[in-house]
């Protein structure tokens, strides 16, 4: 969208004005139905969930009464989590990573990706390699934190 709009500066004021006035409750609208990932947020609401180490990205709070696919979901974030400090290459896991890091049968794992993928909180990216999409980041935040943050 674009708008020329010459004359004396308050004129110019004016206009502009007016153009943002008519153009706000579209983009107002739109970031109330967008969702977007805010990586501060995110890192700093996984904040008492995960913590970056020399070595690596590192769970530090309990996630034994975790589901199973709240599990699967918080190594997918944890994956992301790592990406965005730089520790991990990839905000990736291979079904293998999630197999040892969850310790769950691979039946359990398998079923639960396809369920993640079928609902849009996962995607598979490669063969046997997975992601969080940002709406199963949002669940993770929302949902998977306040379980793992009340213990």
């Amino acid at each position: 969208m674009e708008k020329k709009i010459v004359g004396d500066v308050d004129y110019v004021i004016r206009e502009v004005i007016k153009f943002v006035s008519s153009i706000y409750p579209k983009i107002e609208l739109i970031s109330r139905i967008s969702l977007d990932l805010d990586v501060e947020r995110f890192l700093s609401s996984c904040e008492g969930v995960f913590t970056a180490t020399p070595e690596g990205v590192v769970i530090i709070s309990d996630t034994s009464k975790l589901s199973d696919r709240d599990l699967i979901l918080l190594h997918l974030a944890k994956s992301r989590f790592g990406f965005y400090l730089g520790r991990m290459d990839r905000d990736t896991l291979f079904i293998n990573d999630i197999l040892s890091a969850t310790k769950k049968t691979a039946g359990t794992v398998a079923g639960g990706l396809s369920e993640m993928c079928a609902e849009g909180l996962a995607e598979r990216v490669g063969k046997g390699e997975y992601r969080a999409t940002t709406y199963g980041v949002q669940r993770f935040l929302d949902e998977v934190v306040a379980q793992v943050k009340k213990r």
